[in-house]
Formats: structure tokens, sequence, C-alpha cells
């Protein structure tokens, strides 16, 4: 396939910025500990990172409209394997002379990232073209974006110590911790996030961002832990965050990783990484939902250590590593929903361990060779523990759809114990089944180039009944399974680099049509009004009680009437009027002949009520 035109680049003249090829170069570093200050960054420049710049506390850093800010690749990187006496047997350290270029939020600074659908911000590596022509398994050329919060996490303070953890200090959710893959070499620490002192903060807003290529490697530690930067990494951000509209395309580890904190993140699409697409832990108790990842299995090689890769890593807290106290949680429970999870012919999409939470809601499954998830249950505070009613009870899974190649099921239980039967009933009660509803979930590259897009919104028939509608007011209530709507063009179409490269397959017909819902002839999936509405052959009244009521009619007209149509309804008054509607009150109560004496009830009419009545007095002495 040859290269497709990029969508950012047409797009410089509309958002009134110059091509990519006119603008200059500025420099910035991280000023010896002082960070880049409060500061605008304009479209007319390229902002190339030379090492890992910090927003101290504080400070704004604005990013505007169609800005491209591009990371150096670090120097002086040297390796060192050193003994330790675990499985790995030894773990690899990796240091730099210089860290790779990254841009890092600190708790109580603030980033103001806003790009448009017509003026997405870019995030690259120093030597992107910006033209698409950059393969997809080219990856770790640069550090990546972080932010910092001040919300909860279950983590310990930062020396590690159960004698300093915070049940005994700061209280439950004050934990602290580092950002993974971030040396602060001025010594200030300004990685650090959590401490739950602004749970409902805000440490940005970050709209259409493409982030691409990077994430950098620092070794990983005994429990097999890896040190290293994702492309976004959100540490113990308030709620007050916002995250929507962002694609996060070849990292060499995660695209986005999710510590602690109560942040919202929406509409992410986070594609062909080497390890996840997302992860989450530390208790994050946020919102996520309309999320895309894709995975393809020749390019998700986790190295670090060597290892499966999901699309989805689901994880509670960092319990393997004694890194939390089990006393002082707050659970890892978001309300997640919505999800696309698509991979060509991984085992599984999504792996739940060490204790993760939340509700799990009306998601799609495409392309797994034998499970849509993974319940681990090696530890005592695990996937399946998290689900098993009797323990913790903290994790469902609700009315998902699953499908792959061959026999595949919804849910595979991976543990010490056998209980695959009981997972299944779990799954199967909660409306999870195998059904394929993607429109089209195949795709294909070659040497790392996108030649077969796909379509990831589910068939216009796969709708969620009202049982299963979110219940968490944080959520937005869809109708549909999935990231994306049935019939609309996908949220990612026309501003990010995949969508570009060719990655939506489907086509979107406009549908034409009454599009106002009072019309008497609405037409709910019409996307383009055709002028046809109209309100007259349905109208009329509506009230069941009038003397005019139509029961035809959709739309009131106003015309509803009592008036001649009132007397007296009951049939057994001398003034009884049959063609009276309404009773008026005027009903005479007069002798009346029994014509018909076996009307036991005396209701006008003989039926099995009067034979019950006699039934019930059959035998009985007069």
């Amino acid at each position: 396939m040859g290269l497709c035109v990029f969508p950012h680049q047409g797009k410089a003249q509309v958002c009134g910025c110059p091509t990519v090829s006119e603008r200059d170069t500025v420099w910035v570093t991280d000023d010896a500990g002082e960070g880049v200050g409060s500061q605008v960054w304009t479209c007319d420049h390229h902002y190339v990172l030379l090492e890992e710049v910090f927003v101290n506390v504080g400070d704004t850093l604005r990013i505007e409209p169609g800005t491209v800010v591009l990371g150096a690749g670090g120097q002086g990187r040297s390796e060192n394997l050193v003994e330790i006496p675990f499985a790995f047997g030894s773990i690899k350290t990796v240091s730099y002379s210089t860290m790779p270029g990254a841009l890092i939020v600190s708790r109580g600074a603030f980033l103001d990232a806003q790009g448009t659908a017509d003026c997405p911000i870019q995030f690259s590596f120093l030597g992107d073209p910006l033209d698409g022509s950059v393969s997809l398994d080219v990856r770790g050329m640069w550090g990546g974006l972080a932010l910092c919060g001040s919300a909860q996490t279950n983590t310990l303070n930062l020396d590690l110590s159960f004698a300093n953890a915070p049940t005994f200090t700061g209280g439950v959710g004050s934990g602290e911790d580092l950002l993974e893959g971030v040396v602060d070499v001025s010594g200030q620490q300004r990685h650090v996030y959590g401490g739950n002192a602004d749970p409902h903060g805000s440490s940005g807003i970050l709209r259409h961002l493409s982030i691409r290529h990077g994430s950098t490697n620092l070794g990983w530690n005994q429990s097999g832990n890896g040190h290293e930067t994702d492309l976004l990494q959100l540490g113990a951000c308030g709620s007050g965050t916002v995250v929507e509209h962002i694609e996060l395309l070849a990292s060499a580890d995660d695209g986005l990783h999710i510590f602690g904190g109560l942040v919202e993140v929406r509409r992410v699409m986070s594609a062909f990484h080497a390890e996840d697409a997302f992860e989450s832990d530390q208790g994050w108790q946020g919102v996520g939902q309309h999320w895309f990842g894709l995975q393809d299995t020749a390019l998700a090689q986790a190295s670090n250590p060597p290892g499966r890769s999901f699309v989805y890593d689901a994880e509670g807290d960092d319990f393997e590593e004694s890194n939390m106290d089990p006393t002082a949680e707050p659970f890892c429970t978001p309300a997640m929903s919505n999800l696309t999870l698509v991979t060509n012919g991984a085992d599984y999409a999504a792996c739940y361990h060490s204790l993760p939470g939340g509700d799990w809601t009306n998601s799609i499954v495409h392309g797994v060779s034998d499970a849509g998830i993974e319940i681990q249950h090696y530890l005592s505070c695990d996937g399946f523990n998290a689900i098993m009613p009797t323990q913790y009870g903290i994790l469902t899974l609700r009315n998902w759809r699953v499908c792959g190649e061959g026999e595949v099921i919804p849910g595979r239980y991976n543990g010490n114990y056998d209980a695959q039967e009981e997972l299944t009933g779990w799954l199967a009660d909660s409306g999870n089944v195998v059904l394929e509803v993607l429109q089209d979930g195949d795709f294909a590259l070659a040497d790392g180039v996108l030649v077969d897009g796909l379509d990831p919104r589910p068939a216009a028939g796969q709708t969620v009944t009202p049982y299963y509608t979110a219940t968490d007011d944080r959520l937005e209530v869809t109708s549909y399974h999935g990231a994306f709507h049935p019939i609309l063009e996908p949220w990612f179409a026309g501003w990010a680099s995949l969508d570009g490269m060719g990655l939506f397959s489907g086509e979107v017909v406009l549908t034409e049509g009454c599009t106002y819902d009072f019309a008497c002839n609405y037409d709910p999936l019409a996307l383009v009004d055709d002028g046809s509405c109209e309100r007259e052959s349905c109208a009329g009244c509506t009230f069941q009680l009038a003397c005019n009521y139509d029961a035809m009619a959709l739309l009131d007209d106003g015309s509803c009437t009592t008036e001649g149509c009132t007397g007296c309804t009951w049939p057994g008054a001398e003034n009884y009027d049959p063609a009276a509607t309404l009773d008026d009150g005027t009903c005479l109560m007069g002798v009346i002949e029994d014509v018909c004496p076996a009307d036991l009830n005396e209701d006008g009419e003989v039926t099995s009520v009067d034979l019950l009545m006699l039934l019930s007095v059959y035998g009985e002495p007069c």
C-alpha cells in the first residue's frame, strides 16, 4: 500500500498554522530543575524536548491546537545486569547520561493541551517527518507524556515501609509513588504522585492529542515489573482532569497506564504496542468509556521481561511487590463501559489479576483464539478472588460480546484450582456470550505498514437492553456495544494518524429522512434531514377519555373535547346512554324488572363469574 495522506498535513492551513516544513524549532530543556515555567506553545514552531522536561508546581503550560512536540532520544545509554534471587536470575538496569525527551506535569502544575478535530496536537520523536511514513513497528524513540496528581492510590509511602503505611499516617488512600521510567536529575522528586490531598483536582485538560512512537526503559525490578515510561501515564490524577479523544500509537511498552486516582478517560484509541494498549492499577476509581484497543500479535512482544501482552491488563494493586497495604486499600474499582478490544489471534484480549475491581459492561472482544478475558488465580488477592461473590466481590463483567477463531469462550480461568465451570456460570449469568458483532474486525500489517483496514462499529441491530444500561451517572448512556456508534462515523475519523493510514475501511451512508423526533414520520436512523417531516397526517386527539379520541394519532393537535359524549354509562340504569363515553353522574337507579335471574352479580351478563358464585354455595341448606 502506498503512503496515504496524513490527516494533520492538510489541516495546517485550516488551523491557521504554517505547514510542517515552514515551522522553526524551539529547543526545550528543563532549565536545571526550573522547568518550562508558565508558557504558551504555538503551532508556528516545533518544540523539541531535549531531556525530561517538567512543568513545576504552580506553573501552567498551554499547548495550542495544531502544535507539534517532539522528543529527543537521549544520550549515553548503558545497560547492566544485576543478579537477584528470583526466577529471572538477574535484572537489567539501564541508565542515560541525558534522559530521553519527555514531558512530565508535576503535582500542583497544569497542562492545557486542547487540540481540536481540525487541529490535533501531535507528540512524536525528533526525526518523524509527520507525513505518516513512519512504520508502526518503530517504538521507544522518546519518553512520552505523564501527569502527576494529588488523588488517592493504594500504595505505601515512598519508603515502602509498613511501619509508615498510610493506615497509620495520612489515612486510607494517602500513599504515594513515583512515575515509572522517570528520573528527576535535579533531585526534587517532581515525579511523585498520590497523597490524596486533592482527589477532585485537575492536572490538566487533554483533548485531541496524537502521541506516537515513544516509551523508554530503565530495566525492571525483582518482581518483574518494568521501570519504563508509557506514551501516556496518569498518576493519581483527580476527577477534574479531562482526558478525551486521544490517539496512542506504537509504544515500546503500554499505550495508556493509569495509576490510581479518579480521572475520567473517554474516547481513547491505543494501537500496535509492544505490551498493553491499556493498563490500570493502584486503586483507580475513575471512569473509562469508548476505548478502542488494537493489538497485532506480531508486534505485541513484551521484552521487559519477556511475557504476554494484552489489549487490556486490568490490575488492582502492587500486591506481588509488597508495595501496598491490604488494610488501606482503596480497591481499583473504575466504572468501565463500551470497550472494543481487537486482536488478531492472541489467546485473550484482557487479563484480570492482582485484585482488580469495577463494573465492566457492554463491551466487545474480537479476534481471540481462546477466550475474551483471562481471570487469574495464583495469589490470595487475584482476579478470581475479586470476582467471587463470597470473597471480595468487587469485579463484575456484564453483557460482553466475544468472537474469534475456533471454539472460543467468554472467559478462561487460569490458576491453582479447577474453577472454570464456576467462572463460566458467573459470566453466563451476566449476559456474556460468544457472538460476532463487528462489521469488520479483521486487519493486516506488512512490515509495519497497515495494508488492510477494518470497520470497528457494531452491527446496527446489536443494541443494549435497558437491563444493561449504565447505572453509574458518570457514564454516558448508550444503546450499543463497544466504542463506536453503529451508524455514525468513528470518533477517530479525520484527525487520528491511523485514520490517515487507512484504518477505517467502512462506509458512512448518510441516510436521509425526517430527523425531528416529534414528527409523524420521524426516522431514528436518518442522519440527514431531507425536509420531509410532517405533523398533519398523524395529528389528532390523544386523550383516551375525550369524545374525539383518535387511537391512530401520534401527535396531539389540541382538539380534544369532552362536549357531546357525556351521559349515563351504567348499563343497569334507567337512562343508560350507550353512546356516552364520559359519565356525568346522571344515572337513575329505579326498580328494574329482573329479566335475567341467572345474572347473580347483576352486571347485565351471565358469565363464569355467576357460575362460580353458584358453585360457592352449592349444597348448602336454604
